[in-house]
């Protein structure tokens, strides 16, 4: 969990290029997590989302 949105970004765009998929960084709470996109849920605020083939 990060509580920076800045660092939360950097880490998901970091993590994307480096594993080769999709990543996003969700809100919980007032705190910012990165996930990979298949273990995307529908309840989740997404607030960034980084592709490393778009």
């Amino acid at each position: 969990m990060f509580n920076d949105i800045w660092i939360a970004r950097k880490s998901a765009l970091s993590l994307a290029r480096t594993l080769m998929v999709a990543t996003m960084v969700i809100a919980v709470g007032t705190q910012y997590a990165v996930i990979t996109a298949d273990d995307h849920d529908n309840s989740l605020t997404i607030v960034n989302e980084y592709d490393p083939f778009g």
